[in-house]
């Protein structure tokens, strides 16, 4: 590390979960947000202002005007061009010292493994349930732990997954999408709450990279009329299509508990 970099991150050197020494593993950890939208642009500019070392960002649209109520990487000049060149030059001049790795593609089975192996963690910051299956499917047979955010209106919904410890997925708490039309494009977002969710998906990936406590096998439930945050458990389902025959488990399980969700 050079004296620039303790001096761009001094503050965050005094806490005690991460010094020199984590500031280092920030540093080595090689982040994948799929999504540059309302929670992408959130996660991708906290992880860089943290210092992770090498980020990479997966998106194939362009920015529209109805992007800038919570897609905040984005400013009215950028309309019509490709999210991920615009995010890529905003962040590496924002921070110079790190690395973003660009992916314009629309995820497949395919391309998605072939991408994420170069990932030590996923966050999903993507607008609909196909993406969130694919990813939490391609993530967890291969290993990756994976951050997950959504929102909804005033809402929002957080977990990780992490596969080698045979956590519960996210087919445990979405057994089957709501709707096929359930996207970004079909329902309100206050672009507050995708920036409350985004940050904290940065978080949660953070926290990994340092070996702190996440939310394993729990959904952290925002509600951002009352302001009020909610933990519940999730109890990993025996007939999960994704993670029930993962080599790591062990046992019996109940069944998902959705009833609060």
């Amino acid at each position: 590390m050079h004296t620039k970099d303790l001096e761009r991150y001094q503050r965050q050197l005094l806490i005690e979960h991460i010094s020199i020494k984590g500031q280092q593993k920030l540093f080595d950890a090689k982040v994948l947000v799929c999504g540059a939208g309302g929670l992408g642009s959130s996660a991708l500019m906290y992880l860089a202002a943290a210092g992770v070392g090498n980020i990479g960002l997966c998106d194939f649209d362009v920015v529209s005007l109805s992007n800038l109520n919570r897609q905040i990487l984005y400013v009215p000049d950028d309309l019509r061009k490709q999210k991920i060149i615009i995010a890529k030059k905003k962040l590496e001049k924002f921070n110079p010292d790190i690395k973003i790795i660009a992916h314009f593609e629309k995820l497949t089975l395919d391309n998605a493994k072939r991408i994420f192996k170069n990932y030590d963690i996923i966050i999903d910051a993507v607008d609909n349930f196909s993406s969130r299956y694919l990813i939490n499917e391609v993530a967890y047979k291969n290993f990756i732990p994976l951050v997950c955010g959504a929102v909804c209106e005033c809402e929002g919904i957080l977990t990780t997954i992490i596969p080698k410890e045979n956590t519960s997925c996210f087919r445990c708490i979405y057994p089957t999408s709501p709707s096929l039309n359930f996207t970004s494009k079909t329902f309100g977002i206050l672009g507050a709450v995708a920036g409350i969710i985004g940050s904290m998906e940065a978080l949660e990936a953070i926290k990994l990279i340092l070996g702190l406590d996440c939310l394993k096998n729990k959904i952290l439930i925002f509600k951002g009329i009352e302001n009020t945050y909610r933990i519940r458990t999730i109890i990993k389902k025996n007939n999960c299509e994704v993670c029930a025959n993962n080599v790591f488990t062990k046992g019996e399980w109940g069944n998902v508990k959705t009833e609060d969700w």
